[in-house]
């Protein structure tokens, strides 16, 4: 009796681990204090006429440690679109909540002419207008002018993996109006875990 009590006792502490570790946060932190760090620039719609954009690291300012990332877009063609991407590792045809954070300095302030912000998850990193993710706009929430701000960004997403084993990160901007501008992105997490399905 003790025996059948103590296998079964035994076989609910091993589902109640296994269940523990399925659920453990795979988390993840990009400070670019070592360049970029894994993630891969791109853009589209930045030709008739075409924009001059660059995103690199930089030291211009940071929000944690020395370096930060720089975006600069020259929008003279009015639809440019500028990101980067980063593949994650996950396990296949798996549910994961996924929560990207990161802090974002705009010198954009009041309500006109402000441009949109790029983040999302996907099965595959982006190529085109229509596959990327469009979020909130870049004010930094003054008013008049107070120069840099920086921003806590928060964005979570529900995806289920398919036979591969990456999902793709992107965080970005759209310009939105014809003007140049120059934002900066730091201390970026990805946090995933596991759905109980």
């Amino acid at each position: 009796m003790r025996k059948s009590l103590y296998i079964v006792i035994t076989f609910l502490l091993l589902i109640f681990a296994s269940c523990n570790v399925m659920n453990t946060p795979k988390a993840m932190n990009f400070s670019f204090e070592e360049g970029m760090e894994g993630w891969a620039t791109n853009g589209t719609d930045l030709d008739n006429p075409p924009d001059q954009w660059s995103i690199e690291s930089s030291k211009d300012m940071a929000s944690e440690g020395k370096t930060s990332l720089k975006f600069y877009l020259d929008n003279v063609n009015d639809a440019g679109k500028i990101w980067i991407t980063r593949s994650i590792e996950v396990e296949p045809q798996t549910h994961y909540q996924v929560e990207v954070t990161y802090k974002f300095a705009s010198a954009d302030y009041g309500d006109l002419n402000l441009w949109k912000i790029i983040t999302g998850v996907a099965l595959e990193p982006p190529k085109t207008a229509g596959e990327l993710v469009y979020q909130g706009d870049t004010g930094n929430g003054a008013d008049p002018d107070d120069g840099w701000v920086w921003q806590h960004k928060t964005y979570n997403f529900n995806i289920r993996t398919g036979p591969e084993k990456e999902l793709y990160v992107t965080i970005g901007i759209w310009g939105t109006w014809e003007t140049s501008r120059t934002y900066y992105l730091d201390d970026v997490d990805v946090t995933l875990i596991k759905e109980k399905i």
